[in-house]
């Protein structure tokens, strides 16, 4: 059983496997997008061209956040070019948090990724990554050399000392990339109770929980090259560790 989605979360047809997918793909890679019509281009492309290079079936699934910009035009002419990318677009902009179950539900690899379509996480660097998967069932990465503002970093410790006190999981960079193993993602993605980026926090305290193989390492983190951050807005801090709160009262 998957979550249940707001209406708003009506699919473009592009969304849908193509109809002649017979092989479940061995790697997914949902890409984030809200306004970068910048940067989505230049990293499906990048994408495709490290995934074919792994002679393998793929699938990349671009989860449009409802961009005002041009890159649900720009997304559209993706699906176009590479079979293997596909369009999910949300009419309206309904925070990371959906975009999160849809990336992870929405796809079907037996390794799955989301990332950023900011480029901030090279693709180049997917084989380390996938290859850090060996023996476990999520593999969560690490940004040493993070290149956020410092408030951002202070927000990011917070969160993750509060997630050690309260649920006992000791990982860094919370809600940046990770890698998950298929069969775990159909067990921790039943009944997802986040709407909040504090769904990464949610399926890592399930994967905890349900005695998952985790592994932490460390891969490059780059500057943003174009379009605006939008996650550390004080309303979202806000709902985000009101969040964490609601899931310490229902993940008992």
């Amino acid at each position: 059983m998957t979550p249940s989605q707001p209406a708003v979360h009506a699919q473009s047809q592009s969304a849908a496997p193509p109809a002649n997918a017979t092989q479940r793909p061995a790697w997914s890679v949902a890409v984030m997008c809200f306004n970068e019509e910048g940067s989505l281009a230049e990293m499906v492309e990048r994408t495709v061209r490290v995934l074919r290079e792994l002679n393998g079936p793929f699938e990349i699934l671009i989860v449009d956040d409802g961009s005002r910009d041009a890159s649900p035009r720009i997304a559209e002419s993706l699906t176009q070019k590479y079979p293997e990318v596909r369009l999910l677009r949300h009419p309206t902009n309904v925070g990371i948090g959906h975009v999160l179950i849809d990336g992870y539900t929405k796809t079907t690899g037996e390794l799955t990724v989301i990332l950023p379509a900011d480029l901030q996480f090279a693709p180049e660097d997917l084989p380390k990554a996938f290859a850090a998967m060996e023996g476990q069932d999520v593999v969560n990465i690490g940004r040493p050399d993070r290149r956020d503002p410092a408030m951002r970093k202070v927000l990011s410790w917070v969160d993750e000392t509060l997630v050690f006190v309260l649920f006992g999981v000791r990982l860094k960079d919370l809600h940046w990339v990770k890698v998950y193993r298929r069969k775990l993602l159909d067990e921790i993605c039943k009944n997802i109770k986040s709407t909040t980026p504090m769904v990464d926090t949610e399926l890592l305290i399930k994967s905890r929980r349900a005695g998952a193989r985790m592994l932490q390492i460390n891969l490059p983190h780059h500057p943003r090259v174009s379009g605006v951050s939008t996650g550390a807005t004080m309303r979202r801090i806000i709902k985000t560790f009101g969040d964490l709160i609601r899931l310490r009262l229902t993940l008992k």
